[in-house]
C-alpha cells in the first residue's frame, strides 16, 4: 500500500517542484477558454478539464495564435535544464544570445518532419502541464532522440507533483493523441496510457524503461532535487511506497462547434455560441473516458485528462509544422523512415510518401 510521508519530509520537496514548473499562465488563458476545468467523473478518479479556442476580433479561432505560444516553449520542452543554464550564465558573462539562439535551433530540429507526428500534442500536453496544472516536467526525451525521425519510446512526457490530501510524491505518465475524431482520440490515448500504468507480467515494461532512463537522465539543474527524487525511485529505499503513479491525458480532435473556415461572416458565432455547443458535447465525451477507463481496467488510478476540440486536428498539426519551419518530407525522405524500427513513423512515412501534396484553399480565416 502506498504511504504517506510526514509534512517535515514532504514540504520541501512540494516547494522545489513547485517552483520548476515554468511559465506564466496567462498566455494561454488568453487564448483557451475553462469550459470546465477540475471535474471528476463520476465512478472514476479521473479529474477532466476542457479547453475551447477564444475567437479574435473577428470571430475566427485562435489556432495560429495557439501554435505560436506553445513553440515558444520548444527550448523548455526539449532541451535539459542544465544546458539551459549554461546558456543563462554565457548570457550574464557576454551579453550575447548566441547560446541560447543555438539551443532554439537545435530544440525545432529535434521534431519530425512527418506530416502525421504526434509531437504536436507532445508539446501541448507539456505546456498546459507546467503552466496551468504546475506538474513539472522531470524528464526531456526529445533531448534523447538519435534520429529527428524517430518518435520518443514510452510515454510523452514524465511530470511530477505532490498530492496535497495523501502527502504522496506522485509521478504522471503523459500522453498524448491528436485525431480528428475525438472517440478515436480517447481510445488510442487510454490504449497508450494503460501499460504505462499497470504492472506488465513479463517486466521489461516501457515504463520500466522510463523510469531508468529518469534514474540515469533526470535533470532539474537542482542536485539536492535530484537526488531527492532518485531516493524515491529506489526500491530499496525507505519512501519508495511513497510514490504513486498516475495519468496525464491529453486528445485534440474536431470539433464543429466553432465558425466556420469558409464563412464570410464568422463574428455571426460568438464565444458564447462555442462554449454551450461544446458543453452539450462534453458528457459524451466524458461518458467515452469512463467507458474507456472501465475497458482498460484503469478504475483504481488518479488521471488528469485534458479535452482540446479544435475546428480541424490536422489544421493545428499543419501549422505547428509551419511555425517551426519543418518541411514536409520528400517521398524519398519518408521511405528512409520504413526502416527505423518505430512502428509510429513507418506508418506515418508510407502515409506521407503516398499522399497526393494538399494545397490549402484561400479564404478569408487567417488565423
Amino acid at each position: 500500500m502506498t504511504a504517506s510521508l510526514s509534512a517535515a519530509a514532504i514540504d520541501p520537496l512540494r516547494e522545489s517542484l513547485a517552483r520548476l514548473a515554468r511559465g506564466k499562465s496567462q498566455a494561454l488563458t488568453n487564448l483557451l477558454h475553462d469550459v470546465e476545468v477540475h471535474t471528476t467523473i463520476d465512478g472514476t478518479r479521473v479529474v477532466c478539464h476542457c479547453h475551447t479556442l477564444k475567437l479574435d476580433a473577428q470571430g475566427r479561432p485562435m489556432v495560429r495564435d495557439l501554435v505560436r505560444v506553445i513553440c515558444d516553449q520548444v527550448l523548455d520542452f526539449a532541451i535539459p535544464r542544465s544546458r539551459i543554464a549554461e546558456a543563462e550564465s554565457e548570457f550574464l558573462a557576454t551579453r550575447s544570445t548566441a547560446k541560447f539562439a543555438r539551443l532554439t535551433v537545435e530544440a525545432r530540429r529535434l521534431f519530425t518532419d512527418l506530416a502525421q507526428s504526434g509531437e504536436g500534442g507532445e508539446l501541448l500536453l507539456f505546456v498546459l502541464a507546467e503552466r496551468l496544472l504546475k506538474l513539472p516536467q522531470l524528464l526531456c526525451k526529445m533531448s534523447l532522440k538519435t534520429n529527428s525521425r524517430m518518435h520518443v519510446h514510452g510515454a510523452d512526457g514524465l511530470h511530477a507533483g505532490v498530492d496535497d490530501a495523501t502527502g504522496r510524491l506522485v509521478l504522471y505518465w503523459g500522453e498524448s493523441k491528436i485525431f480528428a475524431d475525438g472517440i478515436t482520440a480517447i481510445r488510442e490515448c487510454l490504449g497508450s496510457l494503460a501499460p504505462m500504468l499497470l504492472d506488465d507480467a513479463n517486466g521489461g515494461s516501457a515504463s520500466d524503461r522510463d523510469l531508468q532512463l529518469l534514474q540515469r537522465h533526470v535533470d532539474l539543474d537542482d542536485a539536492a532535487l535530484e537526488a531527492a527524487l532518485k531516493a524515491f525511485l529506489d526500491v530499496e529505499g525507505e519512501h519508495y511506497n511513497s510514490v504513486e503513479f498516475r495519468g496525464l491525458c491529453l486528445v485534440g480532435f474536431d470539433c464543429d462547434a466553432y465558425p466556420s473556415a469558409h464563412c464570410q461572416s464568422p463574428t455571426v458565432v460568438d464565444l458564447s455560441t462555442v462554449v454551450k455547443r461544446i458543453s452539450e458535447l462534453l458528457p459524451k465525451w466524458k461518458a467515452q473516458i469512463k467507458h474507456r477507463i472501465q475497458e482498460e481496467k484503469l478504475d483504481v488510478f488518479g488521471l488528469h485528462f485534458i479535452c482540446v476540440p479544435f475546428p480541424s486536428a490536422d489544421d493545428f498539426r499543419a501549422r505547428l509544422r509551419e511555425e517551426l519551419d519543418l518541411a514536409p518530407a520528400s517521398p524519398v525522405a519518408a521511405l528512409e523512415a520504413v526502416a527505423s524500427g518505430d512502428d509510429a513513423v513507418r506508418a506515418a512515412a508510407v502515409s506521407t510518401a503516398t499522399a497526393k501534396p494538399a494545397r490549402r484553399k484561400k479564404s478569408p480565416e487567417v488565423s
